[in-house]
């Protein structure tokens, strides 16, 4: 049988006892490609519905020990023969891990460049070259959603963080042992046991982070344990029946409780990483010695997956994605049928591109770079070069497709300067405001408009991007996803807690409220049933009036679940039947949001100078709400209005109902007729 054998650089001749334990060290376990299997069996599983299997993404973390077990061991090996050398090391990962995935980056390509619209096909053909540079993860760390959120199911290289983190690892492990085994030979063990803790706790401190579920720094540990591994095998083999036994038993039960009582909800990595990453330390150590947990993992089937485990990881998920993308439900049916076909696929790519590869021994270091690496990595960072210079290279479709996809773009803070997380807080000021985040009539010296909010605060900026150019009037804006405007320390139901980012936020942005003549609110109100708004809104909207400032409170757009942002588009393109309504009945957003309309109503009675603007008054009629008008898309996802439609419907409110912000809005308008 063919294996992935790990072995050392080392030669003939006798073997002193240390000698020997390296090699049984060394040697190839069938068990470790059983650990495999289990391991991506676990995260396809969470793939094709997370409530199969809500803590299957931990498989990654396995994968993660098994790494750092088998490429210490190569290295350690090495060194220890005198025969390290980086061109050998290297040339060995880019034969391991490059010729499959430039097949996969390859069809994903060919199947992206079909089927997504240009905003998305930025998105992807950003992260392909990001893979490339071996960064994808930094990549996908920038981004709002994090790992679990919404759109990442419309990623199709989403999973190619895992690799970029293993990547950087071999860039920089190498390094780490070698400087251990010159200058602390006899206590690197015990450095890299304190490297180790010092980065666990690390990832614990940034684990409200979006950002630290991808990072290196987050789990750079995870691999270091199955370093630490490595060496407590070598130096102390399990012996015996009984103890080895025990141990596997409960590594396997530390691995599979994890991927049963772990959920999306569960912070993440941190301290919570140690249960299936100290499984898997456990099973690979433990393994060593002969057991009924070893013997399972070596079976045929288990081990069979562990071989092609690699390819089979690069496949599911873009299949998954591409499916979700064309809006087919993933039935019990069509998750198996997907499944299947990653597994034929993998098998293919294993057989006909992994296994040769690998076996070429004349590959040298120069031929593998150029080859492997260079000159796949040029073209497809070139291919996302072009796709971001040109807007998502929209030629790929017809014009009339052309105009409607158009309007599914929305704007991106890239530096989240205005637009941030809540990692990304600092105390903001006027002068930066003006400075950073101005809009409307950018040519006023001053700013009479404060746009505050969550996302759809800023999804409802070009909105009034239209309303203050019309008066005249220059803007600002500073937003934060999931944060409400009215939230405010004096509050909350938990003011024992402190302040967090959202509520310093508000604070800062409500200091400057004199400064302004309007102080705009805006937020996804539906989505905090919990929250007592009305308490809120009435203290935030007190405080604006004090300062001398005119609140304007914006009621929310329709939403509506499942997602119909996309359904004119599907429609357009064939995907789904001409005959299609893809417009919100209204007594569904009439149900879903009276509750906080009423609150707005209530607090504007109170405070009569408040201004109120409601986007349902030119959306919907009294049977339903628009999605779409023309050609244009008004939606971007289930609840979030894209720029163009937000300028659009800026500008109708202006003409249709007045402009609150010249003094012009009025009690009446007549109702926009919008096709089907």
């Amino acid at each position: 049988m063919n294996t992935t054998r790990i072995v050392g650089a080392g030669g003939a001749g006798a073997m002193s006892g240390k000698d020997a334990a390296s090699s049984a060290a060394l040697a190839y376990r069938p068990d470790i490609d059983g650990l495999r299997a289990v391991a991506v069996l676990a995260v396809i599983a969470f793939h094709a519905g997370a409530a199969l299997l809500p803590g299957g993404f931990a498989g990654v973390d396995v994968f993660f020990v098994i790494s750092g077990y088998l490429i210490t061991g190569l290295i350690a090996g090495a060194i220890e023969n005198g025969g390290f050398r980086f061109t050998d090391f290297y040339t060995r990962r880019i034969k391991r891990l490059l010729p499959a995935y430039i097949v996969v980056a390859l069809v994903t390509l060919i199947a992206s460049s079909w089927l997504l619209i240009p905003n998305d096909y930025i998105f992807y053909t950003t992260s392909l070259a990001a893979s490339w540079a071996f960064v994808s993860n930094v990549f996908f760390s920038m981004l709002s959603w994090g790992y679990f959120g919404q759109r990442t199911e419309e990623f199709p290289l989403l999973h190619t963080w895992s690799l970029s983190v293993e990547e950087q690892f071999y860039f920089l492990f190498p390094v780490l042992l070698l400087v251990l085994y010159r200058y602390f030979r006899r206590h690197k063990v015990a450095v890299l046991a304190l490297i180790a803790a010092a980065l666990l706790v690390l990832s614990q401190l940034r684990i409200g982070e979006i950002k630290s579920y991808f990072l290196l720094t987050s789990r750079a540990h995870e691999l270091l344990i199955g370093a630490l591994a490595f060496f407590l095998a070598r130096r102390f083999p399990p012996k015996g029946t009984v103890l080895p036994a025990l141990l596997a038993a409960a590594g396997m039960a530390l691995i599979l409780g994890s991927f049963v009582l772990l959920n999306r909800n569960t912070p993440f990595p941190g301290f919570n990483s140690l249960y299936p990453c100290i499984g898997a330390a456990l099973v690979i150590y433990a393994c060593r010695a002969a057991n009924p947990v070893s013997a399972v993992l070596a079976s045929k089937p288990l081990v069979g997956v562990g071989l092609i485990s690699y390819s089979l990881y690069l496949w599911h998920w873009p299949i998954f994605v591409f499916l979700r993308y064309r809006q087919v439900e993933l039935t019990p049916l069509v998750a198996g049928a997907a499944i299947a076909l990653a597994f034929v696929l993998a098998c293919l790519t294993w057989r006909f591109v992994e296994q040769p590869v690998r076996q070429m021994k004349s590959i040298d270091f120069k031929q593998a770079f150029l080859g492997l690496y260079a000159t796949p990595a040029a073209a497809f960072i070139a291919v996302g070069l072009y796709s971001y210079t040109t807007e998502g290279a929209p030629e790929r479709f017809s014009p009339d497709v052309r105009e409607l996809i158009s309007s599914y773009s929305y704007e991106r803070d890239l530096t989240r300067s205005c637009s941030i997380r809540a990692e990304d807080y600092k105390r903001i000021d006027l002068d930066y405001l003006q400075r950073h985040c101005a809009f409307g009539d950018v040519s006023r010296p001053k700013a009479e408009v404060l746009l505050m909010g969550d996302s759809h605060a800023h999804h409802f900026k070009p909105f009034v991007d239209q309303l203050a150019r019309r008066a005249g009037m220059k803007a600002v804006y500073h937003v934060q996803g999931t944060c409400f405007p009215t939230a405010l320390l004096e509050t909350d139901r938990h003011p024992e807690q402190g302040r967090n980012t959202c509520q310093r936020r508000n604070a800062d942005l409500l200091q400057l409220a004199g400064h302004f003549r309007y102080v705009v609110l805006a937020g996804f109100w539906a989505s905090e049933p919990e929250r007592d708004l009305e308490r809120e809104m009435r203290h935030v909207v007190y405080l604006i009036v004090k300062a001398g400032a005119v609140p304007v409170i914006f009621k929310d757009n329709p939403h509506h679940e499942p997602d119909l942002s996309r359904c004119v588009l599907f429609r357009k393109r064939g995907w789904v039947d001409e005959t299609r309504d893809c417009r919100i009945p209204y007594a569904q957003v009439a149900q879903a949001q009276g509750r906080y309309d009423g609150i707005i109503d209530r607090v504007q009675q109170d405070y009569p100078m408040a201004m109120v603007i409601d986007p349902k008054r030119i959306m919907c009629d009294r049977s339903d709400c628009a999605t779409h008008a023309s050609n244009i898309a008004f939606y971007k996802d289930s609840n979030h209005i894209n720029t163009r439609a937000s300028q659009l419907l800026g500008e109708w409110y202006a003409a249709r109902v007045g402009n609150p912000l010249a003094g012009t809005q009025s009690g009446t308008v007549q109702t926009a007729s919008f096709d089907r």
